[in-house]
């Protein structure tokens, strides 16, 4: 069994995270991060969540001093106030993962999010839907002009199937410009594509779109083959848009649209050779409100 230790000040917490994963997981608890320590220090651990405000030391700094003492272990934060005002400490901290303690939680989320960081299973639709979830659609984008194309077959799929798509026009055509235009690159690393120029991509550029639903979210996924993306350059631009520093920056934009039109936005990273940047939107407004932080790099 993987092993996962659970640090929060609020015993409810604690004991509500506890009887969800426990028996899948070996799990251990902690009220502070000064037993959390000393825990770690008996026997490491595969993955610790903590939460972010807590007497003494803080989630960010602890979860930075376990990395330290042991760089293979996971690290998830967990906030009952806005993720967004914790993006800088993430950042600096080197957590790239921030759960929302929404009401009622989300467990579904938490169990997609945890088995995907302790197993490297992390990339697909299907695994951020419940199991009954239906695959709409799946396209190929070989082409800036497939790739206004496909968009519009998504989002018709979309709207005819459920009735209505919301914002996924504009936050599609966001992410699938940054593939098409961004991703592919010349052997030196620079970009070989002029944005929105008409360009054919070779077999090996070629973008992928999926999306689905199930009985309370649907979401679409973009896939590209390159993999250029990193943890930390995603956690920048975010910052950068967020603190309005980077209000005039060439790039970065997309992505911070993308996640304030949309429920959930899961970023999945093998460096060198793949990206998948993951959009989803709820039916109802159970799960909206402050947006989690799902960065997750291989």
């Amino acid at each position: 069994m993987h092993r996962i230790l659970i640090v929060d000040d609020e015993i409810t917490i604690r004991t509500m995270l506890l009887d969800f994963l426990e028996g899948r997981y070996e799990v251990a608890t902690a009220e502070n991060a000064d037993t959390a320590l000393a825990l770690c220090e008996k026997r490491p651990f595969d993955m610790v969540i903590s939460d972010i405000n807590m007497p003494g030391m803080k989630g960010p700094e602890l979860l930075a001093e376990i990395k330290r003492r042991s760089p293979g272990t996971r690290t998830v934060l967990i906030t009952a106030y806005n993720v967004d005002d914790y993006i800088r400490l993430a950042r600096k901290s080197g957590v790239s993962n921030i759960i929302p303690k929404t009401s009622p939680f989300n467990f579904p989320e938490l169990d997609a999010l945890v088995d995907g960081l302790l197993t490297g299973n992390i990339f697909g639709i299907g695994r951020y839907l419940l199991p009954q979830h239906t695959l709409l659609g799946e396209f190929c984008i070989r082409s800036s002009a497939e790739a206004r194309e496909v968009r519009e077959a998504a989002v018709n799929l979309l709207t005819k199937r459920l009735g209505g798509a919301g914002d996924m026009q504009l936050v599609l055509d966001e992410i699938v410009t940054n593939a098409v235009y961004h991703a592919p690159t010349f052997p030196d690393g620079t970009e070989k594509y002029e944005e929105f120029s008409d360009v054919a991509l070779s077999p090996q550029e070629y973008v992928r779109l999926e999306c689905a639903f199930d009985a309370e979210k649907y979401g679409v996924a973009v896939i590209d083959n390159r993999g250029r993306l990193t943890k930390d350059t995603v956690l920048y631009k975010i910052e950068r848009q967020l603190s309005g520093a980077g209000a005039f920056d060439d790039s970065g934009r997309g992505l911070h649209m993308s996640r304030l039109f949309s429920d959930r936005m899961i970023i999945n990273i093998e460096p060198k050779k793949k990206t998948e940047v993951i959009l989803i939107n709820y039916f109802s407004h159970k799960y909206r409100g402050y947006k989690p932080l799902y960065i997750n790099e291989l």
